[in-house]
């Protein structure tokens, strides 16, 4: 028994070890890969504000003045750093699993599952608000009085069913995104009813 101790630490180590490096090479391919395919403008695609950079200030130089640096990390980074962190979540629960320590291998399968919810969430909010924008895009191209109007409805119709879709893909209280998705739902309904209602009120009169 106190010889299998100090292999399955050789083995755990092994597979960290190997596991890093891996994930390490993986995250830039992928980096290198999503920067050429132009990833960068994921945010310009999505109509999302672009972030702005942080400045940190680089060590002096010889006249004895400091220059800012921006700090802000590129959506191509940002993915890299996703991958690297997954394998190395799976890495740290198969070297548990050989350590044999039951209950932070549990632990660290639970954060591996939320993990992959959020980002699938995530992903699904991402794919939304694309066809959110180009529905809206194709709406207002078509030049009518009422394009923009139709364009914007179609654009939050759209934002708020892949937000449903994006919280119960994560996990976050089913039942209650379905009952606030049907109590909007249900007000919009009211809402039109009452228009038309109020608007054809003199022709139903007559």
């Amino acid at each position: 028994m106190l010889i299998l101790i100090p292999v399955a630490l050789f083995a755990a180590g092994a597979i960290l070890t190997i596991s890093y490096f891996l994930a390490r090479f993986a995250s830039e391919l992928v980096t290198s890969i999503l920067t050429s395919f132009g990833f960068n403008n994921i945010f310009t695609v999505l109509g999302l504000p672009l972030p702005t950079p942080q400045q940190n200030v680089s060590p002096e130089f010889s006249d004895g003045e400091s220059q800012p640096t921006p700090t802000t990390r590129t959506p191509s980074e940002i993915a890299g750093i996703v991958v690297l962190v997954g394998i190395m979540l799976f890495a740290t629960v198969a070297a548990l699993d050989i350590l044999k320590i039951p209950a932070l291998t549990s632990l660290l399968q639970g954060i591996l599952v939320v993990f992959a919810q959020n980002l699938a969430g995530l992903v699904v909010f991402a794919i939304g608000l694309f066809l959110a924008n180009l529905g809206f895009n194709i709406i207002t191209s078509s030049g009518n009085a009422q394009a923009l109007i139709l364009g914007q409805v179609a654009r939050i119709a759209i934002i708020v069913l892949v937000s449903a879709m994006a919280l119960q893909r994560i996990g976050i209280a089913p039942n209650i995104v379905k009952l606030a998705f049907g109590l909007l739902l249900g007000a919009i309904a009211v809402a039109i009813a009452l228009a038309f209602g109020l608007g054809g009120r003199d022709i139903a009169g007559e």
